[in-house]
């Protein structure tokens, strides 16, 4: 296992622990080589759930700079956000590119006739068809390098049917046109499993199945996400079944998100 992550959030998120300090000590203890800081970044005014404007600007931003100059001779620090897309927002994307190194799509809300919905709880069949109609105007746009877990919208609507293999083929095929790459999350092989539609126990997510549809494409790209929330989590035994879930899989897994690539067939 190569030792990189760039999936990592801190506590102004409202639902993780530490700062960035606390997560690059522990990947150096751990001799990564690479970790990037990824927390969910502010977006619309009235979300009072995640770090704000204010917090970003004045918080956020000083402590990356703080860590990098303190550990960045001992490991190489990237500054991130992981951030929904939303296509009136692509001035604020831009403007954030500026500031950071990366962006991660990390589509947690759908725009249905100017409505927002919540994808861990609301999930018809229309709402994954528009989940993947926004996720690909989101690569299309060229500021994200990742998409976290591209599977998510199985989370609420949890059966495999036609319709979801259709969605998931669109999403693996514009990640590749749009040189994206497609995450493994470690943070789903934490939750409890579920049982599919075939009676199989399976991760909530990443779901197998459709994995085993990226498995078909030959140049689709992988990174794997630990998406820590905790400090115990880097590194853990769930970031190593997510190597393995990969590997398993024979999926094409990139190991560094800047410069060389190292891949396993």
């Amino acid at each position: 296992m190569n030792k990189t992550n760039y999936h990592t959030h801190i506590k102004l998120c409202k639902h993780a622990e530490g700062m960035p300090a606390d997560y690059i000590k522990k990947a150096i203890e751990l001799k990564y080589e690479e970790i990037g800081i990824s927390d969910h970044g502010p977006l619309l005014d009235e979300w009072t759930f995640r770090m704000n404007k204010q917090e970003y600007r004045n918080i956020y931003l000083p402590s990356l700079d703080a860590a990098i100059k303190e550990y960045g001779d001992k490991i190489k620090i990237y500054k991130g956000l992981e951030i929904e897309y939303l296509n009136e927002y692509n001035d604020y994307y831009k403007k954030l590119l500026d500031e950071l190194d990366y962006l991660i799509l990390g589509q947690h809300i759908i725009r249905n006739k100017n409505k927002l919905y919540d994808i861990y709880r609301e999930m018809t069949a229309e709402n994954v068809v528009l989940y993947k109609d926004q996720v690909i105007e989101g690569m299309n746009t060229g500021y994200f390098k990742i998409l976290a877990h591209p599977d998510l919208f199985l989370f609420n609507y949890q059966t495999w049917n036609q319709m979801t293999e259709k969605v998931s083929r669109e999403i693996i095929e514009a990640s590749i046109k749009y040189n994206v790459l497609l995450e493994v999350n470690a943070n789903g092989i934490r939750r409890k499993p579920i049982t599919n539609q075939d009676g199989d126990i399976v991760h909530i997510y990443p779901r197998i199945e459709f994995w085993k549809i990226v498995q078909e494409y030959e140049k689709a790209k992988v990174i794997i996400g630990e998406d820590n929330h905790k400090i115990s989590y880097t590194g853990d035994v769930n970031v190593k079944k997510a190597y393995k879930f990969a590997r398993d899989l024979k999926l094409n897994i990139v190991h560094y998100l800047f410069g060389k690539n190292v891949w396993v067939n």
